[in-house]
């Protein structure tokens, strides 16, 4: 793809990122994406089959993003716990590097269709492509917290697939209430770095 097309392809992924989030994705149109990045609704077509492959395509990039990231993250770190912090920092910088990163964790809530239920074979390559990049995720955790259980610098008192569901929980709850801070109004009483302090302490409370 040309550079002039890759900018138009992120153009219009970014629009829908902020569409999709707005007014979620089943009420979202293409006329909306359209609207927002300020191009023809032709134009979206010429880059992606339907409304399904864009919502796919942004899933896709975001996990890609966040398991590149980490390659290089735990490839400087020698000690578990820094890794574990780091893997999780990497999640919380994506979505917290500006309101506009925000939409990201709005969008990763948004349940996919069934495989089988996808008639575009090149659709349904895409969604085992997120799928990939998830459990790679997942494994990622796994293997820095079952490296720090052997070596006695995380705690064994649950077990890692635990520990990874109580880190990602919490750290998906608190980004998710920022969202609805930034776009919604009301007082959570935590900001940006509050999130970041938070995660760290967690993990320290399981850390030997």
């Amino acid at each position: 793809m040309s550079p002039k097309k890759t900018i138009k392809k992120n153009l219009i992924l970014d629009a829908a990122i902020k569409v999709f989030a707005d007014k979620g994705y089943h009420y979202a149109t293409i006329e909306d994406i359209a609207k927002e990045a300020g191009i023809a609704k032709g134009s979206i077509h010429a880059y992606f089959e339907n409304k399904l492959d864009v919502l796919l395509s942004i899933m896709l990039l975001f996990w890609q993003k966040i398991n590149a990231a980490n390659d290089r993250k735990i490839a400087c770190q020698k000690n578990p716990v820094d890794s574990l912090k780091a893997v999780f920092g990497t999640f919380q910088d994506m979505l917290l590097h500006d309101r506009q990163s925000l939409y990201w964790g709005k969008i990763l809530q948004e349940a996919l269709p069934k495989i089988h239920m996808i008639k575009s074979e090149r659709l349904q390559q895409k969604q085992l492509d997120i799928e990939n990049e998830r459990n790679r995720l997942i494994q990622t955790i796994d293997d820095v917290i079952r490296k720090g259980q052997k070596q006695g610098r995380i705690k064994k008192t649950v077990t890692h697939q635990i520990l990874r569901q109580i880190l990602g929980g919490s750290s998906q709850m608190l980004v998710y209430g920022l969202f609805i801070k930034f776009n919604q109004g009301g007082g959570i009483g935590y900001g940006e770095n509050d999130v970041k302090d938070a995660l760290n302490i967690l993990i320290d409370m399981f850390s030997v």
